[in-house]
């Protein structure tokens, strides 16, 4: 969404309001902000942030992804790669803070996916990242006193009963992050809990369900004393359209959303959930399952996700 047209934007954007949603979630991308330290190119973030202002939509902002200048040595070849100094990187969220704290965005999420290796490429690591979270957190809460920090979310990994000590898994991942003092370092938890096609939402054994481990989740929240805090589901969907085995047809798309949503919001400890995507990218990408995660498709036109999401946040 950050560099389509403004004319796609806006239509984007309108979809979005049209269905009811309230929220969304957009990628403040340090890589293309600070280009050189203390050198900032605000106006692409500007443009998406002010789009869903003006329709009255709450906006999580996910700083991620370094800059060349700022990257690790071991992986410096890609902006997934975790900088050198978290300093600076808190630093950056100081900033986006102060920017957008006085349109009214109040919600951060730290990182994507820091558990699995394509979003963070120095290799999975809870402390590394707790090391990340904390700096960010510190940054956040001294700008605005209103803010709320989500941890990055946590990409669906593994078989508990077949790996119980699998350190990319969610439940696991979480637990490292505690051992590694990421208590008081997040305002509530953030976790991808994407439905474990082809099976069913809410079928299966909790080892492998993605979105039943978040019970598993706030159990070990509980245990540290932070089951007040909220789990929130940063994204959830299902692809269509592609050859790649993973996707569904369109409306088991609908299905799966449905039920997705209605188990969750069926839990006292969640917050939001949210759908990944809203529209398609271009047909080019046609053996891509992540291109037709959309509830558009790429001319817009509307898949039966689109209208059954309308029809549930009425």
């Amino acid at each position: 969404m950050l560099w389509e047209s403004d004319a796609d934007l806006k239509r984007d954007f309108d979809m979005m309001a049209f269905s009811g949603a309230k929220w969304v979630r957009l990628d403040a991308d340090w890589n293309s902000i600070e280009n050189s330290p203390g050198q900032w190119d605000w106006r692409w973030t500007d443009r998406v942030v002010n789009n869903a202002r003006a329709r009255g939509m709450s906006v999580v902002l996910a700083p991620t992804y370094s800059p060349p200048w700022a990257r690790r040595g071991a992986c410096a070849n890609t902006m997934y790669c975790p900088p050198a100094n978290n300093g600076w990187f808190a630093n950056f969220v100081s900033a986006t803070v102060a920017r957008y704290a006085p349109v009214g965005v109040h919600h951060y999420e730290i990182w994507n996916e820091p558990n699995w290796d394509p979003w963070w490429a120095a290799g999975p690591n809870a402390g590394d990242y707790v090391g990340l979270l904390r700096a960010a957190y510190g940054a956040a809460h001294s700008v605005d006193s209103h803010v709320t920090v989500i941890s990055g979310g946590l990409a669906p990994h593994g078989d508990l009963a077949a790996d119980p000590h699998d350190p990319r898994n969610p439940v696991n991942f979480l637990s490292a992050m505690y051992a590694a003092g990421a208590q008081g370092s997040f305002d509530a938890f953030g976790v991808h809990p994407y439905p474990p096609l082809p099976n069913s939402p809410t079928s299966g054994s909790i080892t492998w369900n993605p979105l039943l481990q978040s019970q598993w989740e706030h159990d070990v929240m509980s245990q540290h004393g932070d089951g007040w805090k909220q789990i929130w589901g940063t994204e959830y969907g299902a692809p269509t359209g592609s050859s790649d085995p993973k996707v569904v047809n369109e409306n088991d798309q609908a299905n799966y959303l449905d039920q997705g949503l209605r188990w969750w919001v069926g839990k006292p400890w969640t917050g939001p959930l949210l759908v990944d995507t809203v529209r398609d990218y271009s047909p080019s990408f046609s053996n891509d399952w992540a291109a037709y995660m959309g509830l558009l498709r790429g001319n817009f036109s509307t898949k039966p996700a689109y209208s059954r999401l309308a029809w549930l946040l009425q």
